[in-house]
Order: C-alpha cells, then structure tokens, then sequence
C-alpha cells in the first residue's frame, strides 16, 4: 500500500509535482500540456483545497478514495478536502489531440460561499460517497475546456480585476457543471441501482434540516426498506449508512460552530438532538474534541 502524504501547504504538492505554486491563497489552476508533471511523483495525496481535473487524449488513471477510472473514459473528476486522490499517467493516446487541466480552489474564493458545506449543498458532484468521475460527450467536453481555456489566460494575464473575473468564471463553470450532471446524455456519473440509491440517500441526508435522525426516517423517504438501504450504501461506499449520516452532521456542526453565533444548545436542536449534552457527547465522541472547545478554537 502507498503511502498517503497529507498537504497542509497546497504549494508543497505543487513543488514536488513540478508545477508553479499558487498566485492567490484560495485559487489555482495549471494547463498540463504547459508544465509537464513530475513522472517520478506517484505518491497518493490528500489537502484541505476542492479540486477538479479534466483531461483527454491520455491513457491515465484516476484514483479519488478507493474509485478508480481511465480518463480515456472519464474526462471529468472531483476532489473534496481529505479525500485521497491519486493518478498515473501511461501513455498518450493523441499527442495533437489533448487536454489536461486542473483547478484548486477553497470555498471563500467563490462569491456565495461562506464555508466547506455551502460547496457540498450547492454540487452535487463534490459528494463524498459517490463517484468522483464523470463521462462527457463531445459537445459538453468542448464547452468545458473553452471555459478552462479561458479561466487559465486569466490566471496567466494577471490583468486589473483578474481575481473576479476569475471568481466569476469558477463559478459558471461550476453552475454549467450542476446543469448538465442532470442530463444523461451529457454526464454518466450512476452505472447501477445502488449507485442511483446511494446518490439520493447522500443528497437527501445534506438537504435534510435535523440530520441526527435514524435510519429509518432516510429510508422511509426514500421508500425503501432500511436493510436494503444499508446494504446499497455499503457496496458503493464501503461505509454505513449512519457512517454517512455522521459525516455530514459533522461536517455542518463545524460550519455552525464556526460561522454562526447560535449557542451549542442552539446548533444541538438545529441539527436534530433532543439534549445539548447529547450533542456535546456525539461530537467528542467522533472528533476528540468538545464542541466548545472547537468553537473557541483558532483555525
């Protein structure tokens, strides 16, 4: 098993990948036909930006977690923080023919968005249990690269009021992107049932107010029964369904205690507990750290 190095600097991974580090502190892109990769770097990675790679004409794979595509194949993939991507580069298949791009942002760059869950509330694609990859047609992968283009000749330029035009056009790539996930001539993102099941239950626990709920209330919902519920989610994702259901009232109970000033019983009741020394206990139990004391932490 290789060994996973974890970025706290993204210009560190950016170094050691031979590519040039960052202008801004929340953005970067690279065109990879330009700075050509380090072909010794084959070391999984992991760090705290969201990340999207697009690529054709070569015959490599990408690895997010334990998914694996070609992106002969899958043009499209998505990276959230933490989460463990890897590639490697076999050959190219077209060397007239081919396109490499990729983007790292955090969420304070793009207009709207306060902190990491207004990223997963607003794309879908960026789910962490679901498939990372994702399969354009001819037409969808054109528009895509025209809008990389021209977001890369805006970083290049470094032109008066570079940075909003480079937040502007993050964000219609993004938007473009959650349009057309819909439409399954454009994106195939769901090869099977278990996989459409998980992808719902994943959206559905995010959309959720309360998420501290039981199984069966997700399940109820989705009309299933709460076996063959849990048995989709396990096969697609390797984890539980109250695994899953943890992650995101996590994950929003950070974004609460961080970004609002409700008190911890306040943000307890939000996210579904009856009790707020019940909250406190789940949320050390699964962090290692009181809710106040992570309030009150300095990032």
């Amino acid at each position: 098993m290789k060994q996973v190095y974890y970025y706290s600097d993204i210009n560190d991974f950016l170094i050691n990948i031979n590519v040039p580090t960052t202008k801004y502190s929340d953005f970067y892109i690279v065109k990879f036909e330009d700075k050509i990769p380090n072909p010794d770097y084959d070391t999984p990675h992991s760090h705290n930006y969201f990340e999207i790679s697009f690529s054709y004409g070569y015959d490599a794979i990408v690895s997010v977690d334990d998914k694996s595509e070609n992106v002969k194949d899958f043009n499209l993939t998505f990276v959230s923080p933490r989460q463990i991507a890897d590639w490697q580069l076999n050959s190219i298949i077209e060397e007239k023919d081919k396109c490499s791009f990729m983007i790292l942002f955090k969420p304070e760059f793009l207009p709207f968005a306060t902190d990491v869950f207004n990223i997963y509330d607003n794309f879908p694609f960026y789910n962490r249990n679901t498939k990372a990859s994702y399969k354009l047609s001819v037409e969808f992968r054109n528009e895509i690269e025209a809008q990389m283009r021209k977001i890369y000749e805006e970083y290049q330029e470094e032109k008066e009021d570079s940075v909003e035009f480079l937040k502007s056009f993050l964000n219609i790539l993004l938007f473009t992107i959650k349009r057309e996930i819909k439409n399954p001539e454009k994106i195939r993102y769901i090869q099977s049932r278990a996989e459409e099941i998980t992808f719902k239950f994943e959206n559905l626990v995010k959309n959720t107010k309360k998420k501290n709920r039981k199984i069966a209330f997700y399940a109820e919902q989705l009309n299933l029964s709460v076996v063959y519920l849990s048995e989709c989610v396990k096969k697609v994702t390797g984890k539980t369904t109250k695994q899953i259901i943890d992650d995101y009232v996590i994950l929003e109970a950070k974004s609460l205690l961080k970004q609002s000033n409700a008190t911890i019983a306040e943000i307890a009741f939000e996210l579904g507990f009856e009790e707020s020394s019940n909250f406190t206990k789940y949320f050390k139990n699964l962090t290692g750290v009181n809710p106040k004391a992570f309030k009150e932490k300095k990032n």
